[in-house]
């Protein structure tokens, strides 16, 4: 009795979710906004399979690389994603959930089998979704990454590749190691000298994956958040419609 006397106790025991997860004193909060959110996650159907239960065990976060940098632990990511109080989340959604590193330790360490980098995922889509503001702070930096990614497949161009960074590119890398022969035999014989023709990608394809994008709904979610650059994608998407439409006729494709 000694040892329960010591232990600490809660002083409010009608809001326990907010106690657990650690959550902030709320002021006033856009509710109908937390309901969306809430019901939407709620109603994703990879919650049911993502959060089965917790322990409480906090093997998940020793293993955390952010959780030694940053105000973030995966345990509470997981009780806020089981609390049933809406402002719980959408207080989770402002910061926390993007200091994750994605690296999914925690989920391998989990003895009861929750994917919480999953959820956090989750938490992350339905953040860009509804054009939250941590969202557009978020992903500022990386428009220009993401042009090129949603243009060309890759945010890496050939101008980037150097000998300091990547020796088994360096033309005289074999010269130099035979311990690199085995890395150049994975590299194909048409562009072991060049780099270029190893970014190129066909515009049948470029126009594929722009329809992903389109079908997907991923350009509607960047829509909400920076306007300007689904503009920029939209219009180098439709000149390469039109020059595929023109070498179809030209080759009679």
């Amino acid at each position: 009795m000694s040892i329960l006397k010591n232990l600490p106790q809660r002083k409010d025991e009608q809001y326990p979710s907010m106690i657990i997860a650690g959550a902030r004193e709320h002021g006033e909060q856009p509710h109908e906004l937390a309901n969306k959110i809430f019901s939407e996650m709620r109603g994703d159907f990879r919650y049911k399979e993502f959060v089965l239960g917790c322990l409480n065990c906090g093997e998940c976060t020793t293993g955390c690389p952010a959780a030694r940098f940053y105000d973030f632990s995966p345990r509470e990511m997981l009780q806020v994603a089981m609390s049933d109080d809406p402002d719980v989340l959408l207080d989770a959604m402002q910061e926390k959930i993007w200091a994750c590193c994605q690296c999914y330790t925690c989920n391998m360490r989990c003895r009861f089998g929750n994917d919480i980098a999953g959820i956090i995922s989750v938490m992350r889509e339905l953040a860009v979704r509804n054009g939250l503001e941590s969202a557009k702070e978020v992903l500022k930096p990386a428009s220009r990454s993401l042009l090129k990614v949603m243009t060309h497949g890759t945010q890496v161009s050939p101008d980037m590749i150097q000998p300091d960074f990547f020796i088994d590119w360096d033309p005289k890398a074999v010269s130099k190691t035979g311990d690199l022969i085995a890395l150049r035999k994975a590299i194909p014989i048409d562009v072991l000298q060049v780099t270029d023709s190893s970014w190129e990608v066909s515009m049948q394809t470029a126009l594929e994956l722009a329809q992903i994008y389109e079908e997907s709904g991923v350009l509607d979610m960047l829509r909400s958040l920076d306007p300007d650059l689904v503009e920029m994608i939209v219009d180098i998407i439709s000149d390469w419609k039109d020059e595929f439409e023109e070498m179809k006729e030209k080759f009679g494709i």
